[in-house]
């Protein structure tokens, strides 16, 4: 298995506080908004209902189903786009040594703009990604499920559920090499993204899973800390019970969400650009990826036309880092990469194609056989 980062990982954190503090501070307001609402319906429930039962009930569920909601269009339109930032600086401190001078809130918030210009044209990049990214996943673990051995397939399909879910770590990974690299297509940078994964799946997909894993550890330690005190407080005010339980979990999730998240975030984006480290696409992946992922071949689609769209690459590009002392050695340990030359056009790919080897030299093949060997197409 792949190695952790998570002591490298907490030194991102260190030189990325600003972010942390925002994520808190967001977080924070968002349970405190979220008690108040409740607390708003809870009691227009409560005085209705004693008028027709039914009534309180039905104004309650309205409530609930209100708040997701809300939570929903604040985690897109919010929480997505100070991820987004955070992920622009830690990719600068990992690929080239440093965080950037000033405001880093700021450098990530033009970085991420100035990238993508449209956030439409981001949501868009990372949809395909993760669909990419999930059939390249169910794929290789979905080679535990039909080996015949007794009782190894459910195995499969948890390790398949497990390593699925762990997956959003591994598309922000990818999608941080549009900050690593200066080319506008970013289309093109996010396919490459993908075929890179796929040759070096092993070591990230490990390091998602066990930080993905560890997450749920941390809420329930963070559970266990704060449930401690609430308890106290509950034996000597016992009529706040409830309040004191559903305020314990939402503080946990809260501070999971702003620290254990960022957390795994770090150590995927060093565990994906170690691994990938001087690495170039395979031809012969990019048809295998083509054959399972009708997502991944729509990415490429969407790389040629914008090629087509811009081929003087005339657009301009993320903002650089600050002028001063040369960049010297990344966080990951290794000296900073010079600058890529732009992607050439992707040509388009036939489904079949030998095996080829991983980062490691390992031959791995992608299942095939009738009808794509039966693999679900993304």
């Amino acid at each position: 298995m792949g190695k952790i980062y998570l002591g490298e990982a907490f030194g991102l954190l260190g030189k990325t506080m600003p972010f942390i503090w925002a994520r808190l501070g967001s977080y924070l307001l968002l349970g405190l908004g979220l008690g108040i609402y409740f607390a708003v319906i809870g009691g227009i429930a409560w005085l209705l209902g004693s008028l027709w039962g039914p009534l309180g009930f039905i104004i309650f569920l309205a409530g609930v189903g209100g708040a997701f909601a809300v939570v929903r269009w604040v985690t897109r339109y919010y929480f997505y786009l100070l991820k987004a930032a955070h992920t622009a600086v830690m990719t600068e401190i990992i690929v080239y040594g440093r965080a950037p001078e000033g405001s880093q809130i700021e450098y990530g918030r033009k970085a991420v703009t100035g990238r993508f210009k449209d956030t439409s044209i981001m949501f868009a990049v990372d949809l395909l990604v993760d669909g990419a990214v999930k059939a390249i996943v169910r794929t290789f673990t979905r080679i535990a499920s039909i080996l015949p051995i007794p009782g190894l397939q459910g195995l499969g399909r948890l390790l398949e559920r497990v390593a699925v879910a762990s997956t959003t770590y591994i598309d922000e990974s990818i999608l941080s090499r549009a900050y690593a690299r200066r080319e506008q297509n970013v289309w093109a940078v996010a396919h490459e993204g993908v075929v890179l994964y796929a040759q070096a799946w092993k070591p990230i997909l490990a390091n998602a899973v066990v930080l993905a894993l560890l997450g749920y550890v941390e809420f329930f330690l963070l559970l266990a800390i704060l449930g401690i005190p609430a308890l106290a407080i509950a034996a000597v005010i016992p009529g706040i019970n409830l309040v004191l339980g559903v305020a314990v979990i939402l503080a946990a999730w809260m501070i999971k969400l702003a620290v254990g998240d960022a957390l795994a975030m770090g150590a995927t984006l060093i565990a994906y650009h170690r691994a990938t480290e001087d690495m170039e696409p395979n031809p012969e992946w990019i048809a295998r990826i083509e054959g399972v992922s009708g997502k991944f071949r729509e990415l490429g689609q969407k790389a040629r036309d914008a090629v087509s769209a811009d081929p003087d690459g005339t657009a301009a590009g993320i903002p650089d880092l600050p002028a001063g002392e040369p960049l010297g050695q990344g966080a990951t340990g290794t000296a900073a990469p010079a600058p890529h030359p732009a992607p050439a056009p992707l040509a388009a790919s036939p489904v079949s194609a030998p095996a080829a080897e991983t980062a490691s030299g390992e031959a791995t093949d992608v299942p095939r056989g009738p009808s794509r060997g039966g693999i679900t197409e993304a």
